[in-house]
């Protein structure tokens, strides 16, 4: 999925951009869609790819593929989250793509697809890896075909009617963390909501707050997914509302455990939560207003 207008910023260009710009002024984005990419660090990435996955993958791959009972779409005895996931699992890649293909046919939206099938499924596989049911390298390998059906999905998503209103949001995970599906099904809905997007993840605390420093951005979206960087969080989230170019930022938290932890919004900081990926940008503008109408 290609975005309208994807562009990346240097640290360099950034830190003249906000000497010519006073704090306060809002930096317009060119085209309406946008999204930043940050470069991650080549040692980080070689030795991540190294020491942990293309070994895991290597070792998966050159063992024998166990029997499969083959998957039926039609059966009504098998949960269609469990029978999804274990095409997103099989060895036959297509099988995935053409189940899903088959859905859009049979009238199925875009939307449920993504909230009621892709999502689940990926929580699903999630599951399977906790419980030792499936090994890390075949996760991995059915969490990427799910991305890859998002993205392609992705295209026939967005509502071309749908200008918005010239809001920019950054959604992101915590630094460090890795997973970041549901971020990017939260994204998708921004997009086609029409808002100017920026996403993550980023490769470092500094990275994140440099960006809220040298870029405007209405709203600021966290995924949390794990209790295990809750301080990190709760100190970037410190940093944005002291370093931040809008000093009005509103920020968001949203994934699994905001909805395990409902005290988190208040102990971390934050504005809000929203738990449902469809009405997030509604939610969101709904919380600018709000923001505006205090100051």
């Amino acid at each position: 999925m290609t975005d309208v207008n994807e562009q990346s910023f240097s640290a360099g260009a950034a830190t003249e951009s906000a000497a010519r710009h006073p704090k306060a002024v809002r930096q317009k984005i060119p085209a309406p869609i946008w999204r930043f990419r940050p470069a991650l660090q080549p040692s980080s990435v070689v030795n991540t790819l190294k020491t942990q996955i293309i070994p895991k993958i290597v070792l998966a791959l050159r063992k024998p593929p166990a029997p499969q009972p083959a998957v039926m779409p039609d059966r009504h005895d098998r949960d269609p989250v469990e029978q999804f996931a274990a095409l997103a699992l099989a060895n036959d890649e297509c099988a995935a793509f053409a189940h899903v293909e088959g859905l859009l046919t049979q009238g199925a939206s875009v939307e449920t697809i993504f909230l009621d099938l892709l999502a689940p499924t990926a929580r699903h596989l999630g599951s399977l890896w906790e419980s030792d049911a499936a090994d890390f390298a075949s996760v991995t390998l059915g969490v990427s075909r799910l991305q890859r059906m998002m993205r392609r999905l992705g295209e026939s998503f967005v509502d071309p009617g749908c200008r918005g209103g010239g809001e920019s949001v950054l959604l992101t995970i915590i630094p460090g963390e890795q997973h970041s599906f549901g971020l990017s099904m939260v994204a998708e809905f921004f997009r086609r909501a029409g808002w100017n997007l920026c996403t993550g993840p980023f490769s470092s605390h500094q990275e994140l707050t440099s960006l809220v420093h040298d870029h405007w951005f209405d709203v600021i979206g966290f995924s949390i997914s794990t209790d295990r960087r809750l301080d990190e969080l709760r100190q970037d989230i410190h940093n944005i509302r002291r370093d931040s170019r809008n000093r009005n930022v509103g920020i968001i938290l949203g994934g699994p455990m905001v909805i395990a932890q409902t005290d988190l919004v208040a102990s971390m900081g934050a504005d809000m939560m929203s738990v449902d990926a469809a009405s997030a940008p509604r939610e969101a503008r709904g919380l600018i207003a709000r923001m505006k109408g205090e100051n």
